[in-house]
């Protein structure tokens, strides 16, 4: 798995870029984050990720078309995974576009099932750059108001981070206990 954070912070819009393009969301709530700090901008973010996920969406989309369903036929979960993502495409192949990203699970099937069923490439072109849009900027807005929210959160915490540790301390003292004392009340038995 990858740190997401330290690419980030050593590779700036590249790691968004490559994030973007690959997996977005994880790399997209740490680059709203950065934007809170001032340390990105919102725009050059959103359109970085929006290029990203545009590209990595043309990419399985030009996968699908090219080596078509004998790709997925070996593969049984992709198989399972490209029967309902076909039956979404055959009834609402615009709908399914646009929200292609926020469908965990189909994400990378959905594109290569749209080439696969050899969807026009022009229209699919269009509307993913719609997608990409709408998606890059969602996921960051509410990246940001994540963060801003968390902020507000460890502001109000931190006067009372003494008590807080003490009492989670207390806590997890009071549970080792009980599970300890069950432990034992068990081997005597």
């Amino acid at each position: 798995m990858f740190d997401w954070s330290a690419l980030l912070q050593h590779y700036g819009y590249l790691a968004v870029f490559v994030g973007a393009f690959f997996e977005g969301e994880t790399v997209l709530l740490l680059g709203a984050y950065a934007v809170q700090q001032h340390l990105f901008s919102f725009w050059t973010l959103i359109a970085v990720a929006m290029v990203g996920g545009f590209l990595g969406d043309q990419m399985y989309y030009y996968l699908g078309k090219k080596y078509g369903y004998s790709f997925i036929k070996n593969r049984p979960k992709l198989n399972q995974k490209f029967q309902r993502a076909s039956q979404l495409i055959l009834r609402y192949p615009t709908l399914t576009i646009l929200l292609m990203r926020f469908l965990w699970g189909l994400r990378t099937i959905i594109p290569m099932s749209f080439g696969i069923v050899h969807y026009p490439a022009v229209r699919y072109f269009l509307m993913n750059l719609i997608a990409s849009f709408i998606w890059a900027f969602v996921v960051v807005s509410v990246g940001l108001q994540i963060s801003h929210w968390l902020h507000v959160f460890w502001h109000l915490l931190l006067p009372h981070q003494h008590k807080i540790v003490i009492t989670v301390a207390v806590i997890i003292c009071i549970v080792f206990t009980r599970m300890m004392y069950g432990r034992i009340i068990k081997l005597q038995k």
